[in-house]
């Protein structure tokens, strides 16, 4: 059955911008099509648009949902995926093994529901994404106000 999915412009300047993890831009252009343009996690629907991409200091930093290629295994640098962004970094700093037994557990596997609801209500909340992951961390600019204010600020 062929793939009748067609890239948007976003993704078509995504794919051919660079080459990242060592995969061809070609092989950018073929994982978005073989997605669907979602990631490979929580099949959500990934931001391609630059300005989520594009971290500046101070700023905001990757949106959650920008796309982000990822080693299935690191170990095996020709098998890549697309990731969102925050999932990807997530992902990165545990062993493949580790991350492999994370996705069959059912906290896991409520994380991702919860993850695919933020994304159908409301995927320009940033904050709420982080909260996933990290639902204790106090926000950036709250930190920075206490910070402020314990200075005297």
């Amino acid at each position: 059955m062929p793939n009748d999915y067609t890239l948007t412009d976003a993704q078509t300047r995504w794919a051919y911008k660079r080459r990242r993890q060592g995969a061809s831009k070609e092989g950018q252009a073929a994982l978005v099509i073989a997605q669907k343009g979602r990631c490979k996690l929580s099949n959500v629907l990934l931001r391609f648009d630059p300005n989520d991409g594009t971290p500046e200091k101070g700023g905001l930093g990757c949106h959650p949902l920008y796309p982000a290629v990822d080693h299935v295994d690191p170990g095996n640098p020709d098998r890549h995926q697309i990731l969102c962004y925050a999932l990807n970094d997530l992902k990165g700093h545990m062993p493949t093994e580790c991350f492999e037994a994370l996705c069959e557990t059912a906290a896991w596997k409520e994380l991702m529901e919860k993850w695919k609801v933020q994304a159908d209500l409301n995927p320009h909340d940033r904050e709420k994404f982080k909260q996933l992951i990290r639902p204790n961390a106090v926000p950036k600019k709250k930190r920075q106000k206490n910070t402020d204010s314990t200075l005297g600020g």
